[in-house]
């Protein structure tokens, strides 16, 4: 499907497949019940959407977060890291880091290192590991991949943050990328 935008440039939009339910029950204990129906309220979900949140975060990161062995680190533990390092040892430790763990993390969970898991990678990245909020787009007539990043580490977060992704893509798909950086966002383009 394709969509005419207002400055007449013509994207290419992948329609979202729904995915199947099915119906379960099962028993809870009440004090947590209580503190999930509670949990709906303040974010204005149904149970049944809460549930599946829930559900969707084991099942899609926190499983294989747990069998890598990941450790979590508050933000602010994190930013103080950063801050008691120069520019060279955050650059060292970004890019140590950005070629073996990321690489190491998708083979373990999807068996294969391609663009599309790189992609889904960099998602749960900043979706789960608190590094800071994403943006994603993607060209499909010209296979370009778009990041923008907003995070709350300073000049040095965004030091590491880019250092880390163009690592990342240089040491799994070969592929060297542009980027944008200010001090808390950081965009990264990259073709496929």
């Amino acid at each position: 499907m394709k969509i005419k935008y207002k400055d007449d440039i013509t994207k290419n939009i992948i329609p979202i497949k729904s995915k199947k339910s099915s119906t379960i029950s099962f028993r809870i204990d009440e004090d947590y019940l209580k503190k999930l129906r509670e949990e709906t309220q303040e974010k204005k979900v149904s149970l049944n959407t809460l549930a599946n949140q829930i559900f969707g975060e084991y099942i899609e990161w926190q499983r294989y977060a747990e069998r890598f062995g990941m450790v979590s680190m508050s933000k602010d533990a994190f930013k103080y890291v950063l801050d008691s390092l120069d520019d060279k040892q955050i650059i060292e430790l970004a890019t140590t880091i950005g070629q073996k763990a990321p690489k190491e993390f998708i083979l373990f969970k999807w068996k294969k290192i391609d663009s599309e898991n790189i992609v889904n990678f960099i998602k749960m990245y900043f979706g789960h590991c608190g590094y800071g909020r994403y943006d994603y787009a993607k060209d499909i007539e010209n296979n370009n991949y778009t990041f923008s990043i907003h995070h709350d580490f300073g000049r040095k977060g965004s030091l590491f943050l880019k250092s880390f992704l163009e690592t990342l893509l240089k040491s799994t798909l070969k592929k060297d990328c542009q980027s944008i950086v200010t001090e808390n966002s950081l965009a990264i383009f990259f073709k496929e």
